[in-house]
C-alpha cells in the first residue's frame, strides 16, 4: 500500500514511516502542507497520515484540498495530533479527515488502523469497479433498448397516424411504450384504429405490442372484420405472454361510406363519441375482458354500432389519465374528464387541451403510468385513389384468367367471412393492386346484401337514427347466430383483355327477393349511397335475375390507370 506522511517534525515523521515501511507499505514524506498536496496529486497514495499543525498549510486546509481532487477515488485520511480538546478533534473529521490518532503513535494502534482501512479501501474500490461495470452494462442495454424501439416504431407506426383527420399523444413512463396506438386505411376506404394498453409499462409490457401491430396491420389490410381480427389477436397473445400480463383494447371501424362507427371496448376505459353538431357525448363501455385473458375457445366479440359523420369525432384513452393523481392524491377520474369534454366538446384538437389539463391537474408531477389518448375526426375515403403500378407487375401473374366459386350454407355463413379469402385470391394478381378498394367494396355490398337483405331479410329503413343503427346490427348479429338454413354462392369469373381485364361477380342467394327494378328506379349512383346506388357507380354493369335472388356485377379494369 503507498501511504503519504505530511509531518513538519522530522523524528515524528521517521518513527511513523518506520513503522509502515516494517509492514511492508510504501512510504512518501512530506514536510509540508503545500508539499503534501504536491506529493498527492504526483503519487496517488491510499492512505493519508496528516499533521494538523503545519507551516504554510495546516492539516485541516490540506484534508479540504486532498478530498476536492479525489474525484471517483476513495483515499482516507488519519489526523496526527496532540490535540484533546473535542472541538479540534470533531474539526479533524468535519474538513475531511477520517480518523485520527494521538501523538506519540503507538505501533499497535497504527498497524490495526492501517489494516482497518486497507479493507474498507478494498471494500470502495470493489463497489467502484462494480459501479462501473453496471454502468457499462446499463448504457449497453439502453443502446440495444434504443435500437429496438427504432425497429419495434417501424413496425407498430407504419400506418395512417399521420393523418389529417387525427390528434394523438403517447408519453411513455419509459424507453418502450406499455400503450400501442395503430391506425390503418381499410379496403372499403374507412379507417381502422386501435388503442391499446399492457399490463405495466416498459419492455415487458412492450413485447406483446409486436404480434398484436403485425395481426392489426396483416388482417386489416386483407378485409377482415373486428371480430376477426380480434379472435385472432387474443388467440396469439393467450399463447405467448405468460399469465398475468393481458390487454386491455378499444378497436373502431369508422366507414366514411356507410357514415357509422364499428367499435369494441375490452377491459379500457370509457370511449366517447362526440356529437359536435348537438353537443351531445355518447359512452361507449367496455364489455368484455381484456384480451390475452380468456381461452380461443370461450372468447367472442359482440361489437357497438353508431352513426358517425361530419359532425363526429372519436375519443378513446387509456388508464393512464384517469388514474393521474395531484399532490393531494386525488384521482382525476371518468366524471372530471367527461365534464371537461363536455365543456370543451367543439376544441379543434381536443387531444393536446386534455394533455394540457392533465398536467395542469397534476402540478406537473412525475407520471405514475403511460398516457396515451386519440382523436379521430371523419375520414374521407378513398375509393377513387389508384395506386400507380411498378413496371415490372405488368406482366400478366396470377388469378388474371380464372374461375372462383364458394357456397355457404346455414351456420357457415355466421360464422365464416368469405371476403379476406376472396379478395386474396384475386390480388394474386398483382395488376389488381391499384383495385384493391374498388373490389373489395363490390364484393362486400355484394355479400353483405345477400346475407342481410337476402337470407336474413332485413329492411334497411330500421337503420334509421342511432337507436336504429343499433336495433338493425342487434337483428343482424340474432339472426346469423340463429341461422340454420339458406345459403349465398358466390362465383367470380376474371378474364383478361388487351388493355387489362373483366371481373364478373355473380351472387346467388336463398332469400324471398325483392322488386329490385324499383329500387334502382329511385336509386343515386353517388357515393352518397350505399348498396345498390353504390355498386352501380363502381361496376360497368348490374343486373339483377330470379326477383333479386341472383345479381350479377361486372367491374371493367385498365392496366394504365395511375394515381
Amino acid at each position: 500500500m503507498k501511504i503519504l506522511i505530511a509531518d513538519d517534525n522530522r523524528v515524528e515523521r521517521l518513527i511513523l514511516s518506520r513503522v509502515l515501511e516494517q509492514e511492508g507499505h510504501e512510504v512518501i514524506q512530506a514536510e509540508t502542507g503545500n508539499q503534501a498536496v504536491e506529493y498527492y496529486c504526483k503519487h496517488s497514495p491510499s492512505l493519508v497520515f496528516l499533521d494538523v499543525l503545519m507551516p504554510d498549510l495546516d492539516g485541516y486546509e490540506v484534508a479540504s484540498s486532498i478530498k476536492s481532487n479525489q474525484g471517483s477515488r476513495w483515499v482516507p485520511i488519519i489526523f496526527l495530533t496532540s490535540l484533546t480538546d473535542a472541538y479540534d478533534l470533531a474539526k479533524c473529521i468535519d474538513c475531511g479527515g477520517d480518523d485520527f490518532v494521538s501523538k506519540p503513535v503507538n505501533r499497535i494502534i497504527i498497524k490495526a488502523k492501517v489494516n482497518a482501512f486497507a479493507r474498507i479501501s478494498n471494500l470502495y474500490e470493489t463497489i467502484e469497479n462494480q459501479k462501473a461495470e453496471i454502468q457499462y452494462h446499463n448504457d449497453h442495454l439502453i443502446q440495444e433498448q434504443e435500437a429496438a424501439k427504432k425497429i419495434f416504431n417501424n413496425i407498430a407506426h407504419r400506418g395512417c397516424l399521420a393523418s389529417d383527420n387525427i390528434n394523438y399523444h403517447l408519453s411513455p413512463m419509459s424507453i418502450f411504450n406499455g400503450d400501442l396506438l395503430l391506425a390503418a386505411e381499410t379496403p372499403m376506404g374507412g379507417m381502422r384504429l386501435m388503442l391499446a394498453d399492457f399490463t405495466g409499462h416498459g419492455l415487458p409490457a412492450a413485447i406483446g405490442a409486436m404480434p398484436t401491430s403485425e395481426i392489426f396491420y396483416g388482417m386489416t389490410k386483407k378485409g377482415f372484420a373486428i371480430p376477426d381480427v380480434m379472435t385472432e389477436m387474443n388467440a396469439r397473445l393467450f399463447s405467448v405472454l405468460p399469465r398475468g400480463i393481458f390487454c386491455c383494447v378499444i378497436i373502431a371501424d369508422i366507414d366514411a361510406i356507410d357514415e357509422r362507427i364499428t367499435i369494441w371496448n375490452a377491459g379500457a376505459p370509457q370511449a366517447y363519441i362526440l356529437d359536435q353538431e348537438n353537443r351531445e357525448v355518447c359512452l361507449v363501455q367496455s364489455k368484455h375482458l381484456p384480451i390475452g385473458v380468456q381461452t380461443p375457445q370461450r372468447f367472442k366479440v359482440e361489437p357497438d354500432v353508431y352513426p358517425f359523420s361530419k359532425q363526429h369525432k372519436l375519443l378513446a384513452i387509456t388508464d393512464g389519465l384517469i388514474e393521474s393523481v395531484n399532490k393531494d392524491s386525488e384521482m382525476y377520474g371518468d366524471s372530471r374528464m367527461l365534464e371537461y369534454i363536455q365543456s370543451n366538446i367543439l376544441e379543434d384538437n381536443l387531444c393536446d387541451a386534455l394533455v394540457n389539463q392533465i398536467v395542469e391537474f397534476t402540478g406537473y408531477a412525475e407520471q405514475g403510468d403511460d398516457l396515451s389518448l386519440i382523436e379521430v375526426a371523419y375520414p374521407l375515403h378513398h375509393l377513387e385513389q389508384v395506386v400507380a403500378l411498378d413496371n415490372q407487375m405488368k406482366a400478366q401473374t396470377g388469378t388474371l384468367d380464372s374461375n372462383i366459386s364458394l357456397c355457404l350454407r346455414g351456420k357457415s355463413l355466421g360464422k365464416f367471412d368469405p371476403i379476406p379469402l376472396l379478395l386474396q385470391t384475386l390480388l394474386e394478381c398483382r395488376e389488381l393492386t391499384p383495385h384493391r378498394s374498388r373490389i373489395f367494396t363490390i364484393l362486400s355490398e355484394l355479400f353483405n346484401n345477400a346475407v342481410e337483405h337476402g337470407v336474413l331479410g332485413l329492411d334497411s329503413n330500421i337503420k334509421s337514427g342511432s337507436e336504429g343503427f343499433a336495433n338493425y346490427y342487434r337483428l343482424r348479429t340474432e339472426g346469423l347466430h340463429n341461422l340454420v338454413e339458406g345459403f349465398v354462392k358466390v362465383e367470380i369469373d376474371h378474364s383478361p383483355l388487351n388493355d387489362g381485364g373483366r371481373i364478373i361477380f355473380d351472387f346467388k342467394d336463398s332469400g324471398k327477393g325483392f322488386d329490385c327494378d324499383k329500387v334502382i328506379a329511385i336509386g343515386s349512383k353517388h357515393y352518397s349511397g350505399r348498396g345498390i346506388p353504390l355498386l352501380m357507380n363502381l361496376c360497368e354493369s348490374l343486373e339483377y335475375f330470379d326477383q333479386g335472388r341472383h345479381v350479377r356485377a361486372i367491374y371493367r379494369w385498365f392496366a394504365d390507370e395511375e394515381e
